[in-house]
């Protein structure tokens, strides 16, 4: 769970600020990368096994079900980055106007 607050021991004109958005598109790329590759990896070996018809569903389950928990992962930390990035940027705002 990301922090309510952060404080940068950084001067403000110093902050480092991550492009998280690119960071995730670019998780996501990649994970969709190695997903085809390992779904493609299972098919060429089920083509060349002898197994039987039980045994293909259990090879798909072990294949597809990791990619769909990693999909869930990347959606919920998305809109907790995505919830975090509007926070900030409300206090950053807040702290523009400031008490007159």
């Amino acid at each position: 769970m990301l922090p309510r607050t952060t404080r940068s021991t950084l001067p403000p004109h110093q902050t480092v600020s991550l492009p998280l958005p690119a960071i995730l598109w670019l998780s996501l790329a990649l994970v969709a990368i190695s997903q085809a590759l390992i779904l493609r990896s299972t098919v060429r070996a089920m083509r060349h096994a002898s197994s039987a018809r039980a045994r293909r569903g259990i090879e798909w389950a072990y294949a597809i079900v990791p990619a769909v928990a990693l999909a869930v992962v990347l959606v919920f930390t998305w809109k907790a980055a995505h919830e975090h990035a509007q926070r900030a940027e409300m206090e950053a705002r807040a702290n523009q106007v400031g008490p007159s």
